[in-house]
């Protein structure tokens, strides 16, 4: 942080940030300055994360830049809470962005059910002690996060004889392989059809306290303004840059994590017995799509959510099913959209519960690639933790 960072609660709550010299506002409402010692920070207790107002769908707000551009933040949506910003980066930050990411080198992208090991849970959710073509797709898709249609679970069948009378219903006695076994086949299956797996893309990170690149610096600067959150918390953030090809996409998820009680927030590269917490998403478009490539929020506008529903549905089905979405938005080079995925908790005035309707993910690609990046806002649930990383930074030369 450069000079005074302040922090003063508002009728509303929620902290804005501000760099003014208001002597009386800072004597009220607490601050944090660097000094030679590190960050130091009074009334600690009034500090709260910010969640903009997003008023009404449609609703705009006009905001001036580090570069002298004016920008529009638009609401596309009020549940969740969705913002639009149309040119938030240049063409050259978009190039940039692709060019150092493939300096890097892109691996596949993997999700967190991809990396864990998990066990099989045979998903009989009638308790007959059989298994249907819809409770073996979704024993597939909760075990190895891939999604089966009926011809795939069939062709299953008939490749490991596990359907003699070919009713397509699986019985104790059928099943006579082992998870072993069963992995194997699947795992030789996605590799003829890999937009099979939930997750169809290629990724590479960069991480802002790491990092000196200027026009890396020169976009946490202006995200930090635009969220109203201080610059130091962004620097702790992470962020991914992802290319999808044809028939690339991310069937629908949440970027953060339940609240599980004494399950502690992941640290970076440290992800055992622990959970993702990411406050908000910041998405940014790359390049143009010849054709296809939306975001899609299913959940979104919805009165309530079921997930049990959801998933025989296929809710999640976004390869498939991304026209369903009740909230699609067309990607498109230089754009950002931004939400929040928890809630503020009102009594600490830091992250809070996850927002369930923040489910969304990358519709696939039909024509042409699609670049991206991902630049997730993370935060504890413990204001002090974050505070402590906070003032440990060194200052952005």
């Amino acid at each position: 942080m450069q000079g005074f960072l302040k922090f003063f609660v508002t009728i509303n709550v929620f902290l804005t940030i501000y760099c003014d010299n208001d002597q009386q506002r800072k004597e009220e409402h607490g601050y944090c300055e660097k000094t030679d010692d590190g960050v130091t920070c009074d009334n600690d207790d009034n500090l709260r994360l910010t969640r903009l107002d997003g008023g009404q769908i449609g609703d705009v707000r006009t905001f001036t830049v580090d570069d002298g551009r004016k920008l529009e933040m638009k609401t596309l949506n009020t549940k969740p809470l969705v913002f639009e910003i149309e040119d938030f980066l240049t063409d050259k930050e978009c190039d940039h962005f692709i060019k150092v990411a493939k300096e890097i080198g892109l691996e596949s992208s993997q999700t967190e059910k991809q990396s864990a090991k998990r066990g099989l849970q045979l998903m009989d959710l009638d308790s007959d002690k059989a298994l249907s073509l819809t409770e073996m797709k979704l024993t597939i898709e909760n075990g190895y996060d891939m999604y089966f249609d009926d011809e795939d679970v069939i062709e299953m069948y008939k490749e490991l004889k596990l359907d003699p009378n070919n009713d397509n219903i699986i019985t104790q006695e059928e099943l006579t392989i082992s998870p072993k076994e069963l992995a194997n086949y699947l795992n030789g299956y996605i590799k003829k059809h890999p937009e099979k797996h939930s997750r169809y893309s290629r990724q590479a990170w960069l991480y802002p306290d790491q990092s000196t690149d200027t026009v890396f610096q020169k976009v946490q600067k202006r995200v930090s303004k635009v969220v109203e959150l201080p610059l130091d918390l962004i620097r702790l953030s992470d962020f991914q840059v992802v290319t999808y090809g044809v028939k690339g996409h991310y069937n629908a998820h949440l970027d953060s994590s339940k609240i599980r009680e004494g399950v502690r927030c992941c640290d970076r590269g440290k992800y055992s017995n622990c959970r993702i917490c990411r406050y908000m998403t910041v998405l940014f478009y790359l390049n143009e799509v010849t054709s296809g490539g939306e975001t899609a929020f299913p959940f979104a506008n919805k009165d309530s959510i079921n997930e049990t529903e959801a998933h025989l549905e296929r809710v999640h089905h976004l390869y498939k099913n991304c026209e369903d979405a009740s909230l699609r938005v067309s990607a498109k080079k230089r754009k950002a959209i931004i939400w929040y995925n928890h809630v503020i908790d009102e009594e600490t005035g830091w992250m809070g519960d996850v927002d369930e309707f923040t489910l969304h993910g990358g519709c696939p690609v039909t024509e042409g690639e699609k670049w991206i990046a991902n630049f997730w806002i993370k935060t504890n649930n413990d204001k002090s933790l974050d505070l402590e990383k906070m003032k440990k930074l060194p200052s952005l030369k």
